[in-house]
């Protein structure tokens, strides 16, 4: 809990049509804190939008730790599971990692994920979402707040400078900063909580 607490706040306004370019950082993943053995379809309903329609038919591949996987049903287990989500792939590639598909069969056997036993009463889950995933549900997640590496926030800035002017607003942790300190200050920390909302302003 200690190490929950010393993460900082990092928020961020951005002009009302720029929020969408911004979700492309969800690719690196976000940190998720989640029960132990908790199934994959549950960890992904406490997410706005997650409906069981749209996990059915929108997202049509699942990585589990760099496995793809069909059964929601699987636990999260390990002391820092990676879960990957992505709308459908164009190609032979994306035929083998789509849910249910005839080529599913080609795939690495998933079976030994379910099989780890782990004590831990909680994990923390990094959750990677791509493509129309991204666009879709993005801009509510990083409105709703979420916590990633800092370096990767550093990252994706530096190699996006023109997503520089639509940032409006800046606060890290309680204090309000230029843009032009907020790489510096990102390479001082760890782990961030961001929060990123558009504004008519």
């Amino acid at each position: 809990m200690k190490d929950q607490l010393s993460v900082p706040a990092l928020g961020m306004s951005v002009t009302g049509n720029a929020l969408p370019l911004f979700t492309t950082v969800l690719q690196s993943g976000i940190e998720i804190k989640t029960a132990h053995g908790e199934t994959l379809g549950k960890f992904l309903s406490n997410f706005s939008g997650f409906t069981a329609k749209y996990l059915a038919d929108t997202v049509q591949t699942i990585f589990l730790n760099g496995t793809a996987v069909d059964d929601l049903s699987l636990p999260l287990t390990g002391s820092n599971p990676v879960l990957a989500l992505s709308a459908a792939m164009p190609g032979l590639a994306g035929a083998i990692f789509r849910k249910n598909s005839f080529h599913a069969a080609l795939r690495t056997d998933t079976k030994t994920l379910s099989s780890e036993s782990d004590q831990e009463k909680s994990i923390s889950v990094t959750l990677k979402l791509f493509n129309s995933i991204a666009r879709d549900r993005g801009a509510d997640l990083l409105k709703t707040g979420l916590c990633l590496q800092s370096e990767q926030l550093a990252n994706f800035l530096t190699r996006r400078p023109h997503l520089a002017p639509h940032i409006v607003h800046i606060q890290f942790a309680g204090k309000e900063i230029a843009y032009e300190e907020l790489l510096a200050v990102l390479r001082t920390v760890p782990k961030i909580n961001l929060n990123i909302v558009g504004t008519d302003g």
